[in-house]
């Protein structure tokens, strides 16, 4: 697992964490489908890395470190939240793999 003191999560709706781990994520899944589209999001980031999920499933994937950046859409949350525990045990190839492999959006 990565060193939790270099994760912060950010909702759409304004509030900011440092430090995080999965249940802060699991957390704001479930606090994600309840808000309107245009707060209905959030993001992680971790070293060069940000995950972002919005209300409709879709996920943006940034990877500063080779400038690209995909977009895709899960088929569900709990398909998300397995993203998510792979960015934060510092996963990244396994990510990108996974990432590939779902639909564009």
């Amino acid at each position: 697992m990565i060193n939790p003191h270099e994760t912060f999560l950010e909702k759409a709706w304004g509030e900011s964490l440092e430090e995080i781990e999965i249940t802060d994520v699991k957390k704001a899944i479930v606090e994600v489908q309840h808000m309107d589209d245009e707060h209905g999001a959030f993001w992680v980031g971790w070293d060069e890395y940000v995950l972002e999920s919005n209300k409709d499933l879709s996920v943006i994937a940034v990877f500063e470190d080779t400038g690209t950046q995909i977009k895709v859409k899960a088929q569900n949350w709990t398909e998300i939240e397995n993203l998510y525990r792979l960015l934060l045990y510092g996963k990244i190839s396994e990510l990108k793999d996974i990432l590939n492999k779902m639909p564009s959006c």
